[in-house]
């Protein structure tokens, strides 16, 4: 029997992030190049689906074997589960499917993947909204639902766990290339697409069938995010984004103020290659991108705006990237909140006098983000927050959040300062 090519493409890319802790874009676009179109969509949809269920497709498994299989059988099961559960697949049709995968596959694994599979319709999920029943049912990590619970209540945390975003990519015109007229007769042109205040969510074909010099994938919250910086802000000025890769920020911060000059760091260098090689598709030429950890950047340079956009859990993309959390827990948001504090504290010392500082990231979380930014202003009464509006998201005091549920972007934080 001839395997499925859409069953077959998705089993190799999800082995691969799911095991081997590969990033879900660059392996499905890989995978996308290597099979026909008119299996695509479904590749497309098989993968990020069960990335998407991995919670909840983890508690079905658990519930069914008494032993936990095999990574391999596991991901087999997994996908298996998601086509009868999630695909409108029929029990039998996803089961058999499986199976012959399994025989050539996974050798000596398919009566057990049979067994489980067509059992799964027995599992119950867990009702009621503590933390564990929500985790299953909306399939995101334990450790995270109860410090969402904890942080905004049983009702925001439902509304947040079940908000829905575009399943397209969203990107942007590059304003030195092309006009707006001229972009959106091209984009409009080519097919299936969502406009939006800034830009386009649109398909894998559209990406395809573009100029790459006149267009970027960049998310609305981070579009959001850079205009929030540099609001206020114009002429010849030093802008330091100590945190830059993989330079989207930098490189449409540089677009809206083309008479400033930005130090993009990153603590990596194949990471500020990313950000040269991002720069110089966009014809960005006032960043510099160095080496350098944002903690001890190498020259005593004073800058009118220095930005934080620091690492972090990435909660707030669960939306768009459904992986970001796997094999994250509860211990790394401690980590990291560390690293976050020494950050903002090492980048603050190089703001001028009027200048403004900003942090921000892409988590939800208050250890994250409140936790850092006030515990910050406590202990430096020469940064006062800035709390002119930008229009955006939720502002209070200086700091902005947007919501996946409320703002139609993904989760971020952002809290702006101005040395006195």
């Amino acid at each position: 029997m001839k395997l499925p090519e859409a069953e077959n493409a998705a089993y190799d890319t999800l082995r691969r992030i799911l095991t081997e802790g590969a990033y879900s874009s660059v392996e499905l676009d890989r995978t996308l190049d290597h099979v026909t179109e008119s299996s695509r969509a479904k590749v497309t949809a098989l993968v990020y689906g069960v990335l998407d269920k991995n919670v909840t497709l983890d508690y079905i498994l658990s519930a069914l074997a008494q032993k936990r299989p095999k990574n391999a059988v596991a991901v087999l099961i997994k996908l298996g589960l998601y086509e009868m559960l999630y695909g409108n697949t029929p029990v039998h049709a996803a089961a058999d499917k499986c199976v012959e995968l399994a025989k050539a596959r996974v050798r000596g694994a398919d009566k057990f993947v049979n067994a489980v599979l067509r059992a799964a319709p027995s599992v119950s999920l867990p009702s009621g909204n503590d933390a564990t029943a929500l985790s299953v049912r909306y399939s995101r990590p334990e450790w995270l639902v109860k410090r969402m619970l904890a942080d905004f209540g049983e009702v925001k945390t439902i509304s947040i766990l079940g908000a829905k975003l575009p399943e397209k990519t969203h990107i942007r015109r590059n304003s030195r290339k092309i006009s707006e007229t001229e972009f959106a007769s091209i984009v409009e042109r080519l097919g299936e697409f969502e406009r939006t205040e800034r830009g386009y969510y649109v398909t894998r074909g559209t990406l395809k069938a573009l100029d790459p010099s006149v267009y970027t994938a960049q998310s609305l919250s981070s579009i959001y995010a850079a205009e929030a910086y540099i609001k206020g802000l114009k002429g010849n000025i030093d802008i330091l984004d100590a945190c830059a890769a993989p330079g989207g920020k930098s490189v449409y911060m540089s677009e809206l103020l083309p008479d400033a000059h930005i130090t993009a760091c990153d603590v990596h260098e194949h990471r500020v290659r990313l950000i040269k090689a991002y720069a110089a598709r966009m014809g960005a030429s006032g960043i510099s991108a160095i080496v350098a950890d944002a903690r001890s950047i190498p020259d005593d340079k004073k800058y009118d705006l220095a930005v934080c956009d620091v690492p972090c859990t990435g909660s707030g993309l669960l939306c768009t990237s459904p992986d970001i959390l796997i094999g994250k827990k509860d211990g790394d948001v401690t980590a990291l909140s560390a690293l976050q504090r020494e950050i903002l504290e090492a980048v603050s010392s190089r703001v001028k006098r009027g200048g403004r500082l900003v942090y921000s990231t892409c988590s939800l979380l208050t250890e994250e983000n409140e936790s850092i930014t006030d515990a910050f202003a406590l202990a430096h009464p020469e940064f006062s927050p800035i709390t002119e509006k930008t229009g955006r998201g939720s502002e209070n005091d200086g700091k902005i959040r947007f919501s996946p549920d409320t703002d139609g972007c993904d989760g971020f934080y952002i809290a702006r300062f101005m040395r006195n």
